[in-house]
């Protein structure tokens, strides 16, 4: 089949690496361009605090000053914050998210998002959240365990009360050498790498020299840095949801 512009991917593989049960949008988004996929987890998301400590977290923060936020900057954070009791225990606690794909999982579960950051960085959600007054009150920040501090900080040196909760922690995916060798042995045109987790885990697995000559993808200046420091130049896509990945993908193999 030839490409067109409404299906400019056809005859092209791409290599998704999202967790499980997260990619089916991006995968869906590069099917409707054309795309061949080929679905590859490289990391796993264990949720690590308990229901309790999410609840003492979420009560702690109704204990401070108002205005209080619950600021989450990935969905991974949204799959711990399952285990609340919405809306309920974020009473009097206003939410605001990075990005229109984590905002969509936090009203998925029942949170009332008034705050969305545009973009894949967390420095645009604390330029909200500190231009909406949250320098005078509180913030809960629930991350991942190696997750950048720059957000806490900055809300932090505007005054903001801070709290984080380490709510879950990325692992590659057993045996992922094995499930992605034969996958770069078929050709593949690009691959999206969406977290510096993501992009360690692939390189420990087959090495740089595997992506070489590759298009390879990326959200966000963590990201795209992780990739830069393995001698890779990265295609940033401006938006993070699945739409703005899948565009970046037809843009980097536009025959």
């Amino acid at each position: 089949m030839t490409a067109t512009p409404s299906r400019p991917l056809t005859g092209r593989r791409v290599l998704v690496t999202r967790a499980a049960g997260q990619a089916a949008p991006l995968s869906q988004e590069l099917r409707q361009l054309g795309a061949a996929v080929v679905e590859i987890p490289a990391i796993a998301i264990q949720l690590v605090a308990s229901p309790g400590e999410l609840r003492a977290a979420a009560r702690s923060l109704r204990g401070h000053r108002p205005p209080r936020w619950l600021a989450v900057t990935s969905s991974n954070a949204v799959e711990s914050l399952r285990a609340l009791s919405l809306p309920e225990d974020l009473a009097g606690i206003r939410v605001a998210a990075v990005g229109e794909a984590t905002a969509r999982a936090l009203r998925d579960i029942g949170a009332n998002v008034e705050l969305v950051a545009p973009g894949t960085g967390a420095g645009a959600l604390a330029d909200q959240l500190i231009g909406a007054g949250a320098g005078s009150g509180a913030v809960w920040l629930p991350q991942g365990e190696a997750a950048r501090i720059e957000l806490g900080e900055r809300l932090a040196q505007a005054g903001a009360d801070v709290v984080v909760t380490v709510c879950y922690r990325t692992v590659p995916v057993a045996g992922l050498r094995r499930l992605l060798i034969p996958a770069f042995a078929e050709h593949v045109d690009a691959v999206t790498l969406l977290s510096p987790s993501a992009v360690e885990a692939v390189i420990a697995a087959v090495g740089p020299g595997a992506l070489c000559g590759l298009s390879v993808v990326c959200v966000g200046r963590t990201t795209a840095a992780a990739l830069r420091r393995h001698g890779l130049t990265p295609v940033v896509a401006t938006r993070g949801d699945a739409e703005g990945v899948a565009a970046a993908v037809a843009g980097a193999l536009r025959w």
